[in-house]
C-alpha cells in the first residue's frame, strides 16, 4: 500500500461518524479514495450514491422502500387527496410495474432535500408512466369523478432511513478495509477496496488474503481478512407504449414535496 499525506481513509472515517457532516462531502472523499487506490468499484458506488443511480445501474437493496399508491382528484360533491387505494385496483396492464413500493434512484443531495422540504410528513414520487394510468382509471369512472395524478406516496421517514443506511455502508467499507490491513494514513490496494465493496454491498464471504504493503521506512507484507466476491452478481389501444416496452423503474424527474393528508372521503364513490 501506498502511504496518502492527507489521510482519506481516515476522514471518510471521521465524517461517516460524524451525522453533522454533510454526506455528500463524505461520499466525494469516497471518489478521491477510489481514484487514487485504483478502484473503480469503490468510487463507481460512491458516484452514484452522489449522482443519482441510472435506470440500468444495479440498485442497492436498501434504496427500495415501502410506499402507498395514491389518487388526487374529484366528484360531483368534494376534492379529494392524498386518497390511498389498493394495488388491485390499478388498470390489470399496470399492476406488475406499479406496487406498494418504489426505487429510490435519486443522489443523497436530493433525498436530503426532499426530507428537510417535508420536515416529517409524506413525499409525493412519480412516475412518467402514471398519467397514462390515471387517463385509464378516468375512462372506466362514474359521471362526475375525475383522477387528477396518481402518485407513490412515501414515508420521509423511510427517505431519511436510506441515507442512514448509505452512511452506515461507509462505515462498513472503512471497517472492512481497517480489516483487511490498511492503518493510519496508508491507501488500500485495488483488491483491498473492491473486497470491502464486494463484502458489504454485495453480501461476499470473507476469506484471507495477504496484503502488500510499502511504508516510509521499508516494505512489507501481512496477512489479514478480506472478502471474495460471491455473490455471482455483475454488476391493445388502451395499454399505453411504455408497458409494451422496457420499464424504466426511475422515479420521473419531477419530484412533488408535499404532505398527503386526505381533506376529503370518497363517499361511497368506487372508480374502479
Amino acid at each position: 500500500m501506498a502511504r496518502s499525506a492527507d489521510g482519506l481513509l481516515s476522514q471518510i472515517e471521521d465524517g461517516a461518524l460524524d451525522s453533522s457532516t454533510p454526506l455528500a462531502d463524505t461520499l466525494r472523499k469516497c471518489v478521491a479514495l477510489g481514484g487514487q487506490a485504483g478502484s473503480a468499484e469503490l468510487r463507481d458506488w460512491a458516484r452514484r450514491e452522489l449522482d443519482g443511480y441510472g435506470p440500468q445501474d444495479e440498485l442497492p437493496d436498501y434504496r427500495t422502500v415501502g410506499a402507498i399508491i395514491a389518487i388526487d382528484g374529484a366528484t360531483m360533491t368534494a376534492v379529494i387527496t392524498g386518497q390511498q387505494i389498493a394495488h388491485s385496483a390499478l388498470p390489470e396492464f399496470a399492476q406488475p410495474h406499479i406496487k406498494e413500493e418504489v426505487e429510490l434512484r435519486y443522489g443523497v443531495a436530493q433525498l436530503e432535500h426532499m426530507v428537510k422540504s417535508e420536515k416529517g410528513g409524506n413525499i409525493k414520487l412519480q412516475h412518467p408512466g402514471m398519467p397514462d394510468v390515471a387517463r385509464v382509471m378516468n375512462s372506466d369512472a362514474p359521471y362526475g369523478n375525475s383522477i387528477s395524478s396518481v402518485y407513490w406516496s412515501v414515508s420521509a421517514n423511510s427517505v431519511l432511513g436510506v441515507l442512514d443506511r448509505t452512511r452506515t455502508a461507509l462505515v462498513s467499507l472503512v471497517a472492512e478495509m481497517r480489516a483487511a490491513g490498511v492503518h493510519g494514513q496508508d491507501l488500500p490496494s485495488p483488491q483491498a477496496a473492491a473486497q470491502a465493496v464486494n463484502v458489504v454491498l454485495h453480501n461476499a464471504k470473507r476469506s484471507v488474503i495477504n496484503v502488500s504493503s510499502a511504508h516510509a521506512t521499508g516494505a512489507g507484507s501481512a496477512t489479514a481478512h478480506g472478502a471474495v466476491d460471491q455473490s455471482g452478481a455483475t454488476n391493445s389501444s388502451r395499454v399505453p407504449s411504455w408497458v409494451r416496452g422496457p420499464w424504466g423503474f426511475a422515479v420521473g424527474a419531477a419530484t412533488i414535496v408535499a404532505g398527503v393528508a386526505g381533506v376529503a372521503t370518497w363517499q361511497g364513490w368506487n372508480p374502479f
